[in-house]
């Protein structure tokens, strides 16, 4: 992999190989001369670089070397540890302190030339339809002093590396022990890419972003100039070497930069850093009036279809995983990127490794001038999206507390069907492709909207009631097909104070407070046990939509027997091998899942069969090793907001 930044191609469209036809963009150093390439629509182009230690400028006067706006120079020496950036001249205006969209090292907020090159433990092994998804934010996840991890580590990359860590005085599990005592498999970071700081001068999610190729130099502990890549290494290989894959977040579908405009009452001032200044037709798409197209409702909108901005997109997720060792992407806004530049990404993830994963969120957040790359335009390409519909009929539609969902009343029954067979029959080719959450970083945190949609409708609803809901929820994620999501937190009632979107609201109520999980210790271990539960049987997660048509059928509407009302029931069975299949036989003949999420306890006829309790009351059998778990006769009583999973051994 280059130590600086990476190989960039094609003017129009892909090669033979599918790869795409510029020349390499961005800095190639070695120790005897660097050549610096980017794109740019301009009449001039200097290279203004600046020594460490000396800080003399040194100006080069870049030459075009391509119509569409290519400019390269050549300079000799060591130039490691020099700072460099673009003065740009149009329309006789001199345009300073541009950027290089391709920079991969960022500290205050100036581009460096680099050539770090500490390496990266080898990725685990996963199949896609084993994944079980784990969402954080490096500064949340250890900040707080109830983590116990090392101070000068806390809220950083390296905080994420230390083990050993529990919450101070106790024996509680944070931090990496957490994640892995969890039991999940992939850790999805939030944003750390080098980002804006526009609401808070230390804090931020990370949806505003600078610069796709740096890491956020923030999250490094140390001063020195290319810690933040060392450090981001560092971290992934901890992850990696804990059996934990790491997917991160991206936001291709805008910048923090900004077009001058009025929008309202309100007027935006111009904000240039680097693609904005260098080549705004390039990367963004603007209307026929001049101002950008803002379906992100950030500002702007990243022009994916343009071969410029496509070809930035696929060598920008090329170059972390070659470099950083990463295990595949969460697309933002994935609905802004055109499902052609999808198509390629994925082909160029899938050639590197067919095991990374490529998932994002199927829709914009305002009018685009594209087609919106929606659920359903992923079917059998290679990517996965998040299905909004099984979290809307768990906790409710998401902006409408009127709506109680699944867990709070046991409404949305039927809306609830198709995600349990991993949504084979409204968008999936195959369950891989829909990921099923019920809480991410957007929107409320799960127990804050349980208890906000119980005061909305006025119905009392103590905290145990509410945890209870909460482990109602991780039963259907776990049990249902498809790959589930779980938000930082959640496994333990993790609160933001009712706060719905709390991006900008600092370390106070975003951090993680390690206490709770003391506290909420019942909740986090029924987490724990339904992640157990699935890794420990093949049956719930099948991958193939033939084998989950086969396998999972309604006790209702499949297998004719009756349920109470605001109960969902579903029997898994485990399909025969196929000749030649390799895929693992359960050590579960068939089970059944049945969810209670009314307000008062039910009593569901069993199918006929031999039947032993996996999960009774609303909790998973905890009987000694030695002996065997009860028998259950005909039914199995369920309480309220509650699950019983029963089973029928293997002959």
């Amino acid at each position: 992999m280059p130590h600086a930044n990476t190989s960039f191609s094609g003017s129009d469209g892909a090669t033979s190989d599918g790869l795409s036809s510029l020349p390499r963009f961005g800095v190639e150093y070695t120790t005897e001369g660097s050549t610096f390439r980017v794109h740019a629509l301009c009449d001039g182009l200097d290279l203004v670089l600046i020594h460490p230690g000396t800080r003399e400028l040194h100006r080069v006067a870049m030459r075009r070397v391509d119509e569409p706006g290519i400019w390269e120079a050549s300079v000799e020496g060591n130039l490691r540890g020099w700072s460099y950036s673009y003065e740009v001249l149009r329309e006789r205006h001199r345009l300073a302190g541009i950027l290089d969209p391709w920079a991969t090292l960022i500290r205050d907020q100036a581009a460096y030339i680099e050539a770090e090159d500490s390496p990266v433990s080898e990725r685990p092994a996963l199949d896609h339809k084993d994944a079980m998804i784990y969402e954080l934010h490096v500064r949340d996840f250890t900040r707080s002093r109830s983590s116990g991890v090392n101070s000068n580590w806390a809220g950083r990359y390296l905080g994420l590396t230390e083990a050993g860590t529990r919450v101070p005085g106790t024996d509680v599990r944070t931090g990496l022990d957490h994640i892995v005592d969890l039991g999940v498999n992939v850790v999805q970071l939030m944003p750390v890419h080098s980002f804006s700081l526009p609401y808070n001068p230390v804090y931020e999610w990370g949806y505003m972003p600078n610069d796709f190729n740096a890491p956020h130099p923030g999250y490094a502990s140390s001063v020195e100039l290319e810690a933040p890549i060392r450090e981001l290494k560092q971290m992934v290989s901890a992850l990696h070497n804990a059996g934990l894959r790491v997917t991160l977040d991206v936001v291709y579908n805008h910048t923090a930069e900004s077009w001058a405009r009025v929008d309202g009452a309100r007027s935006f001032t111009m904000k240039l850093r680097n693609m904005m200044a260098l080549a705004p037709e390039s990367y963004y798409r603007f209307r026929p009036d001049g101002t950008p197209w803002d379906g992100s409702a950030c500002g702007n909108e990243f022009a994916s279809d343009t071969s410029i901005g496509r070809h930035f997109i696929r060598e920008s997720c090329r170059y972390w995983v070659e470099r950083f060792g990463v295990d595949g992407f969460r697309f933002d806004l994935m609905g802004l990127i055109d499902d052609e530049t999808m198509e390629l990404v994925t082909r160029d993830l899938h050639a590197i490794d067919p095991t990374i994963m490529v998932y994002g969120e199927p829709w914009a957040a305002g009018p685009t001038p594209i087609e919106v790359n929606s659920k359903g335009k992923q079917r059998g390409k290679g990517w996965s999206v998040f299905n909004d519909e099984f979290r809307d009929a768990l906790r409710g539609q998401v902006f409408d507390l009127n709506d109680p969902g699944f867990l709070s009343s046991g409404t949305d029954v039927d809306q609830l069907r198709p995600g349990v067979r991993g949504s084979i029959e409204s968008f999936a080719a195959t369950p891989v492709e829909s990921i099923n959450y019920i809480e991410c970083h957007d929107n409320h945190t799960l127990v804050d909207r349980l208890r906000e949609t119980a005061m909305k409708l006025q119905r009392p609803t103590d905290e145990d009631v509410l945890l209870s809901m909460s482990g109602l929820g991780v039963v259907a994620l776990m049990t249902a097909q498809g790959v589930p999501f779980v938000h930082c937190g959640q496994e333990f009632g993790r609160s933001k104070g009712g706060h719905d979107n709390t991006y900008n609201l600092g370390d106070q109520v975003n951090n993680v407070d390690w206490n709770i999980k003391a506290q909420n210790h019942r909740l986090y271990r029924h987490y724990r046990e339904a992640i157990a539960l699935r890794s420990a049987h093949p049956m719930f997660r099948l991958g193939d939509a033939e084998l989950v048509t086969e396998a999972v059928k309604f006790l209702d509407s499949d297998l004719g027997i009756a349920l109470p009302h605001g109960v969902l029931a579903y029997e898994l069975t485990d399909p025969p091998l196929r000749a030649g299949e390799a895929r693992e036989a359960d050590t579960w003949k068939r089970c059944v899942v049945v969810l209670n999420g009314s307000s008062i306890p039910a009593e569901v006829t069993l199918p006929k069969g031999s039947w032993r309790a996996a999960m009774v009351d609303g909790a998973f059998g905890r009987t000694p090793a030695h002996k065997k778990p009860s028998k259950v006769a005909g039914s199995v009583r369920v309480p309220a907001h509650s699950a019983s999973i029963v089973y029928e051994e293997r002959d």
